[in-house]
C-alpha cells in the first residue's frame, strides 16, 4: 500500500486540449441539469459523458499508472476514471458559481446555511423545511450543521405569517443567478452554430437578457447570430436561412416579459432582427480614413494597410447583411406573424426593402448594387400575384443591375457578384 499512488498523491488527470474541448462542450448542459427539478439528473448526465470520454480517448494521463481491474467495478459510479471526470464537471461548475458570486468556498457554504434558515416555513402544527435542488455531496456537511439551528428556531417561534411570493422564489432566483455569467455572446454564437433546440436556446437568450438589461437587449444576440452565420471561411457560400430559422423558432417562445425597443414577447425577436437589418442596409462611404495631406512614407503605408483592411471588412459585412436581409424576406419574418399571416407592418418593411433596391442600383460604389441584387432577388421570390406594372418595374431593375454587372472588367470580381438566378427571374417575370 505504500506505493499505491491513489493514497500518496492526488489523482488529478492532465487532459489534452482535445479532451478539454469535449468536456467543456458538455459543461453547459451539466450546469442546466444541476439547476433542474430532477434529482440526480446532472450526475447521471456527467457519468454518461464520462463513460463516453473513456470510450473515445481512453484513460487520462494522470490515471494511466493506476492498476485497477475494470471487472471489479461493475457499477459505473465506482469506476475511478469515470468518477474523476464526474468530479471535474462538479468542481468546474462549483468554481464558476463561486467566482460569479465573488466569494470563497467557505463563504458560499455559510450563505447557503443562512438561506436554509431564512426560507424555513414554520407553522403551529409542525415546522417544514422547503427543499432546493443541490449538487450531490456539494453542501451535505453544511446542511447537517444547519439542522440544529433550524430545530432551535422552530422551538422558539410558534406562529408566523405566510411566506410572501418573493420568499418562496428566493431559492429559485438564487439558483438562476449562478448561470447568468455563463451565457455571453460567445456561448450564444456557439449555440447558433450547433443548431441548439429552440427551448434551450430561448432559455439562454432570456438569461442573457436578464443579465444585460437595456432598451434593446437583443442587439448582442443578433450580433452573435451574425457571427455564427459567417464564422465559416467560406461564408459567401453559406446559406443563412437555417440559422435564421433557428433564431425565429426560439423567438416564438419568448415570454412577454422580454421587451426590445418597446415590443414584447415573440414580436420582440422579429423587431430586433428588423432593426439590425435596417441599420446595416444603408451603405455610407467612409471618408475619415482618406488622407488629407502628405505624410511620411512609413506612416502612409501603415495607414493605407489599416484603411484597406477596414474597408474590406466593411464591404464584406454589407454584402453579408444584404444576404441576411434577403433570407429574412423569404422567411416572411420582417414583422410578419409567425403563423403565416402578414399585417401592415410587414408591408411597411417590404416597402423599405424595395426602396433600398431602387436606390442601390444607382450607387457609385460596387458594393451598393451588389448588395441590392441580393435583396431584389428575395423580393421577386416572395411577390405573389403582383400587378403588371410591378413586374415591369422589377424587370427594368434587373436589366439595370445586369448592365452594372457588365461594367466590371475583372472576371474574378464578376464571378463573385454574379447572381445565377437572373435568367430564371427574367423568364418568370418578363
Amino acid at each position: 500500500m505504500a506505493s499505491d499512488p491513489r493514497i500518496h498523491k492526488p489523482r488529478t488527470p492532465i487532459y489534452t486540449d482535445q479532451q478539454l474541448l469535449f468536456l467543456k462542450s458538455n459543461l453547459q448542459e451539466f450546469e442546466r441539469r444541476s439547476q433542474g427539478s430532477i434529482r440526480g439528473d446532472a450526475k447521471k448526465f456527467a457519468l454518461e459523458k464520462a463513460a463516453e470520454f473513456v470510450a473515445r480517448f481512453g484513460l487520462p494521463d494522470g490515471l494511466a499508472g493506476i492498476e485497477e481491474c475494470e471487472s471489479r467495478f461493475r457499477e459505473v459510479e465506482s469506476y475511478v476514471p469515470i468518477q474523476q471526470i464526474y468530479n471535474w464537471f462538479k468542481n468546474t461548475v462549483g468554481r464558476a458559481r463561486r467566482k460569479s458570486d465573488a466569494r470563497p468556498r467557505v463563504g458560499k457554504k455559510i450563505t447557503e446555511k443562512d438561506d436554509l434558515e431564512w426560507t424555513c416555513s414554520i407553522t403551529a402544527a409542525s415546522p417544514t423545511i422547503p427543499y432546493f435542488p443541490m449538487e450531490n455531496g456539494a453542501v451535505m456537511d453544511s446542511a447537517q450543521h444547519s439542522l440544529p439551528s433550524l430545530r432551535f428556531s422552530a422551538a422558539q417561534v410558534t406562529m408566523s405569517p405566510p411566506i410572501s411570493p418573493i420568499s418562496m422564489t428566493h431559492g429559485q432566483n438564487f439558483a438562476q443567478n449562478h448561470s447568468l455569467a455563463l451565457v455571453n455572446e460567445s456561448t450564444l454564437q456557439d449555440a447558433f452554430m450547433r443548431g441548439m433546440d429552440p427551448t434551450t436556446l430561448t432559455s439562454m437568450i432570456q438569461t442573457f437578457v436578464m443579465a444585460h438589461p437595456s432598451a434593446t437587449p437583443l442587439a448582442p444576440v443578433i450580433n452573435a447570430l451574425y457571427d455564427a452565420i459567417f464564422s465559416d471561411p467560406n461564408a459567401f457560400h453559406q446559406d443563412p436561412t437555417p440559422y435564421l430559422r433557428c433564431y425565429l423558432e426560439a423567438a416564438d417562445l419568448f415570454s412577454h416579459d422580454l421587451v426590445h425597443a418597446g415590443t414584447s414577447g415573440p414580436d420582440a425577436g422579429l423587431r430586433a432582427l428588423e432593426l439590425q437589418i435596417r441599420k446595416n442596409s444603408i451603405w455610407v462611404c467612409d471618408a475619415q480614413h482618406r488622407p488629407t495631406a502628405l505624410s511620411p512614407l512609413s506612416n502612409c503605408l501603415a495607414d493605407d494597410m489599416k484603411r484597406i483592411a477596414f474597408e474590406y471588412q466593411r464591404r464584406k459585412d454589407h454584402i453579408q447583411w444584404a444576404r441576411i436581409h434577403g433570407a429574412t424576406l423569404e422567411l416572411l419574418a420582417l414583422r410578419a406573424t409567425r403563423n403565416g399571416d402578414m399585417d401592415g407592418s410587414y408591408a411597411t418593411s417590404k416597402l423599405f426593402s424595395e426602396m433600398i433596391v431602387r436606390d442601390a442600383v444607382w450607387g457609385r460604389d460596387e458594393v451598393e448594387w451588389a448588395a441590392g441584387i441580393c435583396i431584389l432577388r428575395a423580393i421577386i421570390r416572395t411577390t405573389v400575384g403582383g400587378s403588371r406594372d410591378q413586374k415591369d418595374e422589377y424587370c427594368e431593375l434587373l436589366r439595370i443591375y445586369e448592365s452594372r454587372w457588365k461594367e466590371i472588367k475583372d472576371e474574378t470580381r464578376q464571378t463573385i457578384v454574379a447572381v445565377s438566378t437572373s435568367c430564371l427571374l427574367y423568364n418568370g417575370l418578363c
